[in-house]
């Protein structure tokens, strides 16, 4: 927003925001585009949002529900939140078998052509999915595609789905819940595709997976 445009928001002059602006601005939480004239939120609020203790709290909980659900499996899951505009892995357990397949810490996902951006939009409320929508660069055609998952996984409180990025990889991605049942974050299983004849190893099927998933998204929305 611009200086005159906060002013407003907060009922105040500029002449009464324009110090705390400033501010902000030298403790680094805001930066000012001069392209725009406008100011923006660094990452700074981001970094600090990530040590406050739900986030703590979730992280703690979460990690030996992944440990059991990966082993369960032989499959490599992650958690995901939403942030800023993002949709970031936060979070990730790896497969205990010797393939697998797992992102990275820090990667941010794409919200309309992802099992855990589905999730997202599916499970928040119809502002702050509108919210999202406007905030990230996702085609027309790519947010009507997504929109068009949304009731069937609101009917099975769950997403299934082929990635569209990888061939072989099927997503399947649960909410997490907080304590005011919004979404917190989302797990995510990036189910292999494996020969259990020819790897010569057991291999769950995509059914069993899911209701293992589901059962720690469940347990973990429980503890927090």
């Amino acid at each position: 927003m611009s200086k005159k445009l906060i002013a407003e928001k907060l009922d105040r002059s500029v002449n009464e925001i324009f110090r705390m602006l400033q501010v902000l601005e030298d403790k680094q939480y805001i930066s000012f585009d001069y392209d725009t004239s406008s100011y923006t939120l660094t990452l700074k609020m981001f970094a600090l949002s990530n040590q406050h203790s739900p986030i703590a709290l979730l992280l703690k909980q979460a990690k030996p529900l992944l440990e059991k659900l990966c082993h369960k499996v032989n499959q490599s899951c992650h958690i995901s939140m939403y942030s800023n505009g993002e949709l970031v892995v936060i979070a990730k357990q790896e497969s205990p078998y010797k393939m697998g397949f797992s992102l990275q810490v820090g990667s941010q996902l794409n919200i309309c052509s992802s099992g855990s951006g589905i999730v997202l939009l599916t499970f928040s409320d119809e502002v702050i999915r509108h919210r999202i929508l406007n905030t990230i660069d996702d085609t027309e055609d790519e947010k009507q595609t997504a929109l068009n998952e949304l009731d069937l996984t609101r009917l099975q409180g769950y997403f299934v789905g082929s990635s569209p990025q990888i061939s072989g990889i099927t997503n399947i991605s649960a909410p997490v819940f907080d304590v005011y049942s919004g979404v917190m974050a989302i797990i995510t299983i990036p189910f292999m595709t494996l020969n259990s004849n020819t790897v010569h190893h057991h291999i769950e099927n995509i059914e069993f997976t899911r209701n293992e998933l589901l059962t720690i998204a469940n347990k973990l929305s429980q503890n927090l």
